[in-house]
């Protein structure tokens, strides 16, 4: 597409990484965005509040310091999307963004994963200026043109509010140029010793999008579901970059590694041809189809260490239910090809969706128990989102009186209309008795998980989790729930 072009006045552009969780992980997005942007000719002021004692000062003394054109905040989750939970991610979001509004004049724009989920509602929640939803390594350069053109009302993907003060999203667009496959990534911004040194592993992505229609992921809701693929050259590129810096440690953040099931070997057959399997171990997301017993070894000695497969559930009407594309007998095909390889797997679950009873779940957790992964993760609730057909389908059940408000948790749909604010949807068949055999589960099994919070015996929330940030400190490297499995329970 055509971009209207001025005289460049924006020069400076701050990015600021507000998650401050730990253990830490690396802001891989907001990096990519950096470098993007570096390479485009603006200078970057990198304000990363991981690691402030004080995050307030912090972003005093870097905006001060600092003659900023414009202010860029990335949003990486909403919440934890735990039932148990009701922490919410924006509500600190809005907090850095008021202090800059003190601290400087420049025009705030928001973006990230967490942002693209519900655009609208974030930019009137924090009265941000902008928003960008979408890939920003194709569109972030152009998008600042927007803005210094006053063109942003024509921007593929850009959030605004109108003359009106109404808050507006222009349609994806995607003739923009596509810099993502080929960009050589260095990943110079975020201190990653020091992620790597706390936290254990670094992200790296592969690809972005998925493909499945799950009725409850925010990526089956949205409105341009193409996988953006990297090719494996700029994937290799950064690898050695890290590895030069002393990380050797990854977990690719790809929603599916093995989607598309091609480009997944491709990847690992460059690793291997590199060279590089030996200096590496990597963990991954996956779903259980489509994969193969050669995927599975081209994994292991491109240096995959373990899998967390979606698996949801094992009762073949949940599946239906839930539109995953795999059934029972596909995950027993799985475990029994992975079980001839040393790649560690997680399944996680998710229990109490629409027709969940007391019965599915029950035959989901035992059948998963005795397929014996070596970690399994069990999410009680699902979290509604707005754009999701599951989301969709809640609302106007609300709206025509035909849903239980015993199956509602969280934030009451009456006061949460547009699903912004953490509230999830459980079955009322899962009854007290069910979550009691989940505790004695838990207190008898360290390879088990529940989605309680971080400071609860068996949980598996990475959110300030403690027994997680000192394993890391004594040694331990990798996906986080292969190093919880092998906690020792009191």
């Amino acid at each position: 597409m055509e971009i209207d072009t001025v005289q460049n006045t924006y020069k400076t552009i701050a990015l600021i990484n507000p998650n401050t969780l730990k253990p830490p992980i690396s802001p891989v997005g907001l990096e990519y965005i950096a470098e993007v942007l570096s390479q485009d000719g603006y200078q970057i002021v990198w304000i990363d509040l991981c690691f402030s004692d004080n995050w307030e000062h912090t972003l005093k003394m870097d905006l001060s310091n600092s003659n900023i054109d414009l202010i860029g905040i990335t949003i990486r989750n909403l919440d934890e999307a735990m039932m148990s939970s009701q922490t919410f991610f924006v509500d600190f979001i809005n907090n850095i963004v008021q202090l800059c509004r003190q601290l400087s004049n420049a025009p705030i724009f928001l973006g990230g994963a967490g942002f693209s989920i519900t655009p609208c509602e974030i930019l009137n929640y924090t009265q941000a200026d902008f928003g960008l939803v979408g890939n920003g390594v194709n569109s972030i350069s152009d998008f600042i043109t927007a803005i210094q053109n006053q063109t942003y009302a024509k921007f593929p993907g850009c959030t605004y509010k109108n003359d009106d003060g109404k808050i507006l999203i222009n349609p994806s667009n995607k003739k923009l140029i596509n810099k993502y496959p080929t960009f050589l990534f260095h990943r110079n911004f975020a201190n990653l010793e020091r992620y790597f040194q706390e936290g254990g592993q670094v992200g790296i992505e592969t690809k972005r999008g998925c493909s499945q229609k799950c009725i409850y992921c925010v990526e089956s809701a949205k409105e341009d579901i193409t996988v953006e693929l990297r090719k494996p050259e700029s994937v290799l590129f950064e690898i050695e970059q890290l590895i030069n810096r002393g990380i050797n440690v990854f977990h690719w953040c790809d929603s599916e590694f093995n989607i598309p099931l091609e480009q997944a070997l491709q990847i690992c057959e460059a690793i291997i041809r590199k060279g590089i399997n030996k200096k590496i171990k990597w963990y991954t997301y996956g779903s259980p189809v489509p994969f193969t017993e050669e995927l599975a070894v081209k994994m292991e000695q491109a240096g995959c260490k373990g899998i967390n497969f979606g698996v949801d559930s094992l009762h073949n009407k949940q599946l239906r239910l839930l539109q995953k594309p795999h059934r029972y007998e596909d995950i027993k095909r799985l475990i029994n090809i992975l079980n001839k390889t040393n790649i560690a797997v997680m399944f996680d679950l998710l229990i109490g969706g629409p027709g969940e009873t007391k019965e599915t779940a029950l035959f989901t957790i035992e059948h998963a128990l005795k397929l014996k992964p070596h970690a399994l993760g069990i999410a009680v609730g699902v979290r509604l989102y707005p754009y999701t057909v599951l989301g969709q389908n809640i609302l106007s059940l609300y709206k025509t009186g035909h849903i239980s408000e015993t199956s509602i948790h969280g934030k009451p749909i009456e006061q949460n209309k547009n699903l912004y604010h953490p509230t999830h949807y459980l079955s009322e068949k899962i009854d007290t008795d069910f979550f009691k055999y989940l505790s004695d589960l838990v207190k008898n099994n360290p390879s088990v998980f529940l989605s309680l919070p971080a400071n609860e015996e068996g949980s598996y929330s990475y959110c300030n989790h403690d027994y997680l940030t000192n394993a890391i400190k004594n040694g331990s490297r990798g996906a986080y729930w292969d190093i919880l499995r092998k906690r020792k329970i009191s």
